[in-house]
């Protein structure tokens, strides 16, 4: 009987220690920000938590961090930051995407990121979806917020947003099915994410 205890017990901390490699050996992304670079390149910026100070805090007041990357495609950009990082970029526990103005004006380049998006199911469905004249500057104010800016935007959309809300299974199935949808706009105010409004995003222009 205690024999067999024992056993139960060394599988138990295998299994516990497997599991905290897996979360050590992966970075969770909390926001994506896209905007277009004038090169024409894709600028990705993530947001993620801080896990370093999970266990200084012990789980309270846990913040987050930003990064940038470029390239051509998320895909390209997300091989990038598996190259050069200690862990592996993972986007299951994305609760929002920013997109940049001049990444929606760009007819090719919009339907390209929403090709992507389509195709990948690593990204959540139900994750809200902004505009911003800059992507890169609303995910970076992270590094200037107390707490987890993607926490922050939940609540903004939950207080000051009236309308429907907005995600990005929404978004897809508008820009394939040409039913325009708006979405709300961010800008920087004060060091904080601010909701100024609403834009409508375009449509798919291939023929049905």
């Amino acid at each position: 009987m205690r024999k067999g205890l024992f056993v139960i017990g060394i599988l138990f901390l295998l299994f516990s220690v497997q599991n905290n490699i897996d979360i050590e050996d992966r970075n969770y992304g909390l926001i994506l920000g896209v905007d277009l670079k004038q090169s024409g390149e894709w600028k990705g910026t993530y947001s993620f938590a801080d896990l370093s100070k999970v266990a200084e805090t012990k789980g309270k007041g846990v913040e987050s961090i930003s990064l940038s990357l470029s390239g051509n495609s998320m895909k390209i950009m997300e091989q990038k930051y598996n190259t050069f990082q200690d862990t592996e970029l993972e986007y299951g526990h994305l609760k929002a995407l920013i997109i940049g103005k001049e990444m929606v004006k760009d007819t090719y380049q919009y339907e390209q990121l929403m090709k992507e998006l389509t195709n990948s199911d690593e990204y959540s469905r139900n994750m809200l979806v902004f505009l911003a004249d800059e992507a890169s500057e609303i995910v970076k104010l992270d590094e200037k917020t107390t707490g987890l800016l993607s926490d922050k935007l939940k609540r903004l959309e939950e207080r000051h947003i009236s309308s429907k809300t907005i995600t990005l299974k929404t978004v897809l199935r508008g820009y394939w099915e040409k039913e325009t949808v708006k979405v709300p706009v961010l800008e920087v105010y004060r060091g904080n994410p601010k909701f100024v409004g609403y834009e409508y995003l375009p449509v798919s222009k291939k023929k049905v």
